[in-house]
């Protein structure tokens, strides 16, 4: 699809993201503009510890910016009260979930609780919403089991399920395919695929897992210690943007495969 035709969700003008200790500023990256458009699977990569998660709080709004402007539909992010945010991005992070003795049904309707009263009563409008999650996400056969039931990979399709239940144009996933195995790995990115093309939601996600990220995603964030670059998998490819990420004296990127082999 053209992006002129398509609406801008997010877009960051001139973002530096880290961290601030008394009178000190550490930078993580600086200078980051993005748009990422409607309908789109944006994979986000990068070495352990070079600010992913930074990133992701930041644009989430759960960690203030150092410098620059985060936008959710041509409005900025720091005039959104907490309610509000709610309606427009939803969250999938790695840690554990408060409460495991919550059935798989229960734990999707949570999605819900932006919307409902104060005492949490489904409309129907919640309950459809609910219903097609679970549909689209293919849950449906584990509704009535309790969470500690779940396999990991069963989980984080449940997790996932919450998250479009909460029918936000934006959802950001924090590693969401980490203790899987690879098969898992696979179906989880694979699954976030399907559900940007087919819900137009604007889908951003971090992960160690770079071979798959580059087969499925429209667009990739590449974070390496000289800053970062953002664009199609090809194009970045391209201008060895995955070459920089690691030291070649263990693994060598190969931009024919586009995958990473161990050096001989």
């Amino acid at each position: 699809m053209n992006p002129e035709n398509q609406n801008i969700v997010l877009r960051t003008e001139d973002l530096s993201i880290g961290y601030r200790h008394k009178n000190n500023l550490k930078v993580v990256s600086a200078d980051i503009n993005l748009k990422l458009y409607e309908g789109e699977l944006i994979g986000l990569v990068g070495a352990n510890g070079i600010g992913k998660s930074t990133l992701l709080r930041t644009l989430s709004k759960v960690q203030p910016p150092l410098r620059g402007t985060i936008y959710f539909n041509d409005k900025e992010i720091k005039t959104f009260a907490s309610s509000e945010l709610a309606s427009q991005l939803s969250i999938v992070l790695t840690e554990q979930i408060a409460s495991k003795n919550l059935t798989v049904q229960e734990l999707v309707a949570l999605g819900r609780q932006p919307y409902t009263n104060w005492v949490g009563k489904l409309t129907e409008e919640d309950k459809e919403k609910i219903r097609k999650a679970i549909e689209v996400t293919h849950v449906t056969e584990l509704v009535k089991k309790r969470c500690y039931e779940l396999s990991d990979g069963q989980l984080q399709k449940v997790l996932i399920a919450r998250a479009i239940a909460q029918d936000t144009p934006f959802i950001m996933l924090d590693e969401p395919t980490t203790h899987l195995d690879v098969y898992h790995k696979a179906y989880i990115l694979k699954l976030l695929k399907r559900l940007a093309f087919e819900t137009k939601k604007t889908i951003l996600f971090s992960t160690h897992e770079i071979d798959f990220a580059i087969q499925l995603c429209d667009k990739m964030i590449v974070m390496n210690t000289e800053g970062f670059e953002f664009g199609r998998p090809k194009e970045l490819i391209q201008c060895r943007a995955f070459s920089s990420l690691f030291p070649e004296d263990l693994i060598l990127f190969d931009p024919k495969t586009g995958s990473y082999k161990v050096r001989n």
